[in-house]
């Protein structure tokens, strides 16, 4: 297939490194799925032998699923020629899901950390001083992290992308929608979290604080 003079080359070894971290980040979330059980606090149901994480759990089933999609978009965006150039603006949606994956990765593992070592210190109240410094050193180090995958990686992509404007614009506007759309869906996963714990409370309050969640942890 021939590719116009004017049409966007992007290398494949862009795409293909982008492939790497969603790789990797596959196997993260699926070793922390089979071992989340361990962690400490969740909820108690019937029928069920161990504690449920409702939010931890949902956020790293979100991350395999945004992962794997955006899989999917980096592989459609390579054309079917002897070089294989991307040449689709699927590459760039790929970026976007590729971080919103990233960004759910660390939320399904620092907010059962922050419960974890919540656990752990009211065990150790001579070490509290001690601890709270590990803790906000952990939820620090967990809540940049989230912010620039959720914020700044998408910011990036965008504005260096090398589609037309209007193409980056559509992928912006679809990129806020969907983020509301997770939002709500993690929202929904928290109230359900703290169903008996007296921590419930309104959808729109729910949603704005998922848009910066790491207060939260």
């Amino acid at each position: 297939m021939k590719v116009a003079d004017d049409q966007v080359r992007v290398a494949v070894n862009v795409m293909r490194a982008r492939l790497t971290v969603i790789g990797f980040n596959i196997a993260i979330v699926s070793f922390q799925i089979a071992n989340l059980y361990k962690s400490s606090g969740g909820i108690r149901v019937p029928g069920v032998d161990h504690a449920v994480h409702v939010g931890p759990s949902m956020a790293l089933f979100m991350a395999l699923g945004l992962s794997l999609i955006a899989l999917v978009a980096y592989i459609i965006s390579s054309a079917f020629d002897e070089v294989g150039y991307c040449t689709h603006w699927s590459l760039v949606a790929g970026d976007l899901l590729m971080y919103l994956g990233l960004a759910h990765t660390l939320a399904g593992f620092f907010a059962p950390l922050s419960t974890s070592i919540e656990i752990f210190a009211a065990q150790l109240p001579d070490q509290a001083s001690s601890i709270y410094i590990l803790h906000m050193a952990a939820m620090i180090t967990g809540g940049v992290g989230w912010f620039l995958a959720t914020y700044a990686g998408p910011v990036v992509s965008l504005l260096r992308s090398p589609f037309d404007r209007r193409v980056n614009m559509a992928l912006g506007a679809a990129y806020l929608a969907l983020l509301l759309v997770l939002s709500w869906v993690s929202a929904q996963s928290a109230r359900v979290g703290t169903l008996g714990a007296g921590g419930e409370q309104g959808i729109i309050i729910g949603i704005l604080g998922d848009l910066v969640q790491p207060f939260r942890w």
